[in-house]
This record gives structure tokens, C-alpha cells and sequence, in this order.
């Protein structure tokens, strides 16, 4: 009997070897680059342009349609924000995640004027749903950006949590099922220590809350018992 493939995975002792153990550390250390990877705050971002320009419940406004919103929305919100980073990086400037700490500083300001830039051209616009989620935008970087001055808080937590508030705040209850993505985002940057889970959980802290706070003030309510209707329907059984 052949006990080579055995001995490949089992020691003296019967524990797994050290071959073993690292192939399973190596194939959970790609399982969550791939995370990384697909579930990017560009990705989050496109996802909830989407919504917002086609369902959101003020509509797109008296002078854009919703693939105008939806256009426009991609633009400032996921292609101008990320596009110094893949200019830089084509140039071997930074890594793909500027993991620098101290480099993130100027591409948070790029990005911040951009989304910032999005808020004003959607408040000309008068479309409501996509200027309140592009100011979002820009003040949830601006708080990262400062946060960042000393302490690398996590930018891929944040661009998932900023987004699910906003869609549970505008969409109610039903849209928490959008923060579920944030446990394996943060799972993810943990495991390839790109932060640790203070950093994790402190960019879906911050984010949280600055969202709340644009929204309470840049996105009108129209029904003042909005949030105990959306409660009702949610947990009550119908009359």
C-alpha cells in the first residue's frame, strides 16, 4: 500500500503538515484577495448609482431621465474618484490599493472633489436621490481622509457601510440586507492584513453615521411618520 499521498497531509502525529496547513492558508489568502477584488467601494458604487437613478422613490427630477442620472452617477461617483489611483498605478507609482497610508491623503482629495463635484451638477439638475448620495460620498471620504491623517481606517468597509445606510434610509428596513456584504468585505481586508479589525470596524462606523447625518439633511422625507410606516409594514401583520 502506497502511503505517500497519507504522509503528504499527516505528520508522525496525525496532525496535518506543514504542506497541508499552507495550502489551505494560501487557498483562504486567495478566497479573500478575490473578495477584494470584486467587492471594491467602485463595484458598491456602481451598484447603488443603479438604484438610485432607476427606483429611487423621489424620482430622477424635472430635467434628467433616469439613464441620464444613471450616466452621470457612474461618472462621478465610481470612474473620476478611482481614475488618478489607475493612472498612478499604470505608472508604478502606488499599488492598486495605495496601501501607503500616507499616500492615500492625495487620492482622497481627488475623490473628493469629484463626488463633490457630482453633488453640485445633481443639485443644478434638481435630481434629489443623486445629489444626496454623491455629497454622501464626499463627506464620508472627507471623514476617511482625516481619519487616515494618523490612522489607516478602512476605505473598503466604509464604501460598503456609507451605501447600505443610505439605501436602508431611503428604502427601508428590507435594504439591510445590503450590509450582510459588509462581513465578508471585512473579513477579507483583516485576512490579508490590510487592516486590523479595529480599522474594519471603524470604517463601517463612520461611514454610518456621516451618511445619516446628509441624509437627515440633504434628502427630504415628504411624510414626517416615514420611518414608524416603514417599521409597521415591516413588522406588523396586515390589517
Amino acid at each position: 500500500m502506497n502511503h505517500d499521498s497519507t504522509e503528504d497531509h499527516l505528520n508522525e502525529h496525525g496532525y496535518e503538515s506543514d504542506s497541508a496547513a499552507g495550502s489551505a492558508e494560501n487557498g483562504t489568502h486567495r478566497a479573500a484577495d478575490l473578495v477584494s477584488k470584486v467587492l471594491t467601494p467602485q463595484f458598491i458604487g456602481f451598484l447603488v448609482v443603479l438604484v438610485f437613478a432607476f427606483m429611487a422613490p423621489t424620482g430622477t427630477g424635472p430635467i434628467l431621465n433616469s439613464l441620464q442620472c444613471f450616466l452621470l452617477g457612474v461618472l462621478f461617483v465610481v470612474v473620476l474618484p478611482i481614475s488618478p489611483v489607475l493612472v498612478a498605478y499604470a505608472r508604478g507609482k502606488v499599488d492598486i490599493w495605495v496601501s501607503s497610508r500616507e499616500a492615500r491623503t492625495f487620492y482622497f482629495a481627488l475623490a473628493v472633489l469629484a463626488y463633490l463635484a457630482g453633488a453640485l451638477v445633481f443639485s443644478y439638475e434638481k435630481a434629489t436621490a443623486m445629489y444626496a448620495i454623491s455629497l454622501t460620498y464626499g463627506f464620508v471620504t472627507l471623514a476617511v481622509a482625516i481619519i487616515n491623517l494618523k490612522w489607516k481606517i478602512s476605505v473598503h468597509t466604509a464604501g460598503v457601510s456609507g451605501p447600505s445606510t443610505a439605501l436602508v434610509y431611503v428604502f427601508g428596513i428590507a435594504a439591510l440586507l445590503f450590509f450582510a456584504v459588509v462581513i465578508p468585505v471585512a473579513w477579507a481586508r483583516i485576512k490579508l492584513k490590510a487592516h486590523t479589525v479595529g480599522q474594519s470596524i471603524a470604517g463601517i462606523i463612520v461611514a454610518m453615521f456621516v451618511t445619516l447625518g446628509v441624509y437627515a439633511l440633504a434628502y427630504p422625507i415628504r411624510d414626517p411618520g416615514f420611518f414608524l410606516w416603514v417599521l409597521l409594514q415591516n413588522f406588523l401583520p396586515p390589517f
